[in-house]
């Protein structure tokens, strides 16, 4: 079995990464199994103005919005008949990255060149290019 991740944001660039790992699944003799990843800045306290059930609604929030946009991704794979399971990490996205490739066991990464980050306009986004420089298998970019 081939384990593919594949970090999604919902943006176009991710979209396209998720349309890719499709397309592939009906060229490859081994079974694909996607790993569709959704990092979510970790909610920050600065001082002591909040409680820390304050943090962890915000925690809760955070998750639920990656569910959402990882359940589209989820609705597409599903009627792909593509096998998958969707993860919800915290923190720096290129570390989570390179953490759920080794915790996973996945041997490609498929991602966007670009995600929903504000600068929009670079050529090669700091977090593929970061990604590309700390995993130790083979990432596919997606313009």
């Amino acid at each position: 079995m081939h384990k593919v991740l594949v970090p999604f944001d919902g943006s176009a660039h991710a979209r396209h990464a998720l349309d890719y790992v499709i397309n592939l699944a009906g060229q490859v003799a081994r079974p694909l199994e996607v790993h569709v990843l959704n990092v979510q800045s970790s909610p920050m306290a600065y001082g002591d103005y909040l409680a820390p059930d304050m943090i962890e609604g915000v925690r809760a929030g955070l998750i639920n919005e990656a569910m959402g946009v990882l359940n589209k991704a989820s609705a597409q794979l599903d009627a792909s008949g593509i096998a998958h399971e969707v993860h919800v990490d915290m923190g720096n996205v290129a570390e989570q990255i390179a953490d759920a490739v080794k915790k996973l066991g996945c041997d490609t990464v498929v991602m966007g060149t670009r995600g929903l980050g504000s600068f929009g306009g670079l050529l090669l986004g700091s977090v593929a290019n970061r990604v590309i420089h700390d995993v130790s298998v083979p990432v596919v970019l997606i313009k």
